[in-house]
């Protein structure tokens, strides 16, 4: 499970660093702390452990391990910080991670000298050990509760399709919250001179940390492959929205731009041609096109409203009271719903409306 762990986290850094854009620059938190994560899971593989026990100096091994899984929980709190609001800044972060972890390093040189075992063996007789633990495990369960409360929290945001990785990630959390929690009791409840660690109810709590790291990943690289997946879906919708409505309101086109803001300027052109063609649909058309239609999604009836509105503009007619589009035209959920309705409605729906509502022989300018 430790093997699966680290290639799991490994493999979760490396795609979120090669997914990177100019907007996407919150994640590089998430990338090192995934990164460093997968570092210390590396020193828990046997065959990795029984080398460093044997070459590296005595308490060097447990050293290392704690302060990479401490950085990278720093990391990863540091970007669901990101998601909810205002970004820590770097240096803010580098200052914490550079505290607790010198914590851990000034406590370690103090208690010294080590013997080549986990330092949970070796608390009795060393009080100071106390400040080690409540730094070490503290960033843990600080990151690991944030994080799963966070992801608790959007994911009643989502589809239930997008959920299941979140869900996962959620899991893996709260049993890491587990691992910490009963981690620290072992500790409490060691016996001094004890040669094998405390069991709570027969399980050691190695194998929670690992299932924990399991969850984590399988739920973050899920719930990333999810988001691509909605992210595509959304620029393929918007996409022919766009090209519906810059073809009816050519002069809401702007200028090209670069391809980072291009996205933005797509926004901005979607929302003038709706305020242009708003002010060419009568109030009266939902009805009309409702009663040519029939039981048809709300995002096609719209969509061809927006046709009559087009068409309407075109004959140069504008109605004395325009229809209030404002409780969906901003709405990126219903645009994004109005653009695949613009790929799926069939032309026959489209002409029998135009004729119905403005006459035979109309057809879009």
């Amino acid at each position: 499970m430790t093997l699966l762990a680290c290639a799991l986290f490994a493999g979760a850094a490396l795609w979120t660093a090669l997914r990177h854009r100019s907007q996407h620059r919150g994640d590089y938190a998430l990338t090192w702390g995934l990164a460093l994560v997968a570092a210390a899971s590396a020193l828990r593989i046997t065959q990795v452990e029984s080398f460093l026990l044997e070459h590296a100096p005595a308490g060097a091994h447990e050293l290392a391990k704690h302060a990479l899984l401490v950085a990278g929980c720093l990391c990863i709190a540091a970007w669901v910080q990101g998601t909810q609001g205002r970004r820590p800044r770097p240096a803010y972060l580098a200052s914490g991670i550079v505290g607790v972890v010198g914590v851990l390093v000034l406590v370690f040189a103090l208690n010294g000298p080590w013997e080549r075992q986990d330092f949970d063996l070796q608390t009795g007789g060393k009080p100071w050990m106390t400040l080690y633990w409540a730094a070490y495990y503290g960033a843990f369960l600080w990151a690991t509760a944030t994080f799963g409360v966070s992801t608790v929290r959007n994911r009643q945001d989502r589809p239930r399709s997008d959920r299941w990785g979140m869900d996962l990630a959620a899991a893996g959390a709260f049993v890491g919250v587990l691992w910490a929690l009963l981690s620290a009791v072992n500790i409490v409840l060691q016996e001094p001179g004890a040669v094998e660690q405390y069991r709570v109810l027969g399980i050691r709590t190695r194998y929670l940390i690992a299932a924990s790291s399991i969850l984590l990943t399988l739920g973050i690289m899920g719930h990333l492959l999810s988001a691509a997946r909605t992210r595509r879906r959304r620029q393929a919708d918007l996409g022919a929205l766009h090209a519906h409505l810059v073809d009816a309101v050519a002069e809401s086109r702007l200028p090209a731009v670069r391809p980072e803001v291009a996205e933005y300027h797509r926004t901005i052109e979607i929302m003038d041609a709706l305020a242009t063609l708003a002010r060419y649909s009568a109030p009266r058309d939902a009805a009309q096109v409702r009663s040519l239609v029939g039981e048809a999604p709300e995002p096609v009836l719209r969509a061809l409203q927006i046709d009559v509105a087009a068409t309407r503009r075109g004959m140069d007619e504008r109605p004395d009271v325009p229809a209030d589009w404002s409780a969906w035209a901003e709405d990126d959920h219903a645009l994004r719903h109005l653009g695949r309705a613009f790929r799926e409605q069939t032309s026959e729906k489209r002409a029998i409306v135009l004729a119905g509502v403005l006459g035979p022989e109309q057809e879009l300018r």
